[in-house]
């Protein structure tokens, strides 16, 4: 008499079991679509090195293949021109293949975010013009890629920062 009753309970406990185990697949593979990347900024960075107070930091997130979305924030910079993504292993400089930030005339002193907004292909410059946003995602994967940040006082660049995976 309860045989049919604990069957059914334990055949509700088993679908409830699997779904949860979908729910959290589907959860980890929407995380894997979503990468992250960073760059921590600094004087140090750059190539050659630049004395400098001014730090900051880029955050990157993938959305999809076709955009990224991105922040530049800094610390104690003054008469910033311009922010770029460059294509170039660390050590080395490259061409610029997006701009992140361009300055009328430059800034006063920031201490804050500097810029930010969405990366497209009409946003792809230097090497990556006419190529799709997917081939900037796996040149950043590569570690091929740095952010620099421009200033009056120090025009090829005053901080920069490898763009890196986020773990």
């Amino acid at each position: 008499m309860y045989e049919p009753k604990i069957l059914a309970l334990g055949l509700a406990v088993a679908i409830s079991l699997f779904s949860l185990a979908h729910i959290n697949l589907a959860f980890a593979q929407d995380e894997e679509q979503t990468e992250g990347f960073t760059a921590m900024l600094s004087g140090g960075e750059e190539v050659p090195p630049v004395e400098t107070t001014a730090t900051g930091n880029a955050s990157f997130t993938i959305e999809g293949e076709e955009s990224i979305e991105y922040s530049v924030n800094v610390t104690d910079m003054d008469k910033v021109t311009a922010a770029h993504i460059h294509d170039a292993p660390k050590g080395e400089n490259g061409q610029v293949v997006v701009t992140l930030f361009k300055a009328d005339s430059p800034t006063g002193v920031i201490s804050g975010g500097l810029a930010n907004g969405t990366i497209t292909a009409s946003n792809l410059e230097g090497d990556m013009q006419g190529l799709a946003v997917i081939d900037l995602i796996k040149a950043m994967e590569r570690g091929e890629t740095y952010v620099n940040v421009h200033t009056e006082k120090n025009p090829n660049g005053e901080i920069r920062g490898q763009i890196s995976t986020v773990k």
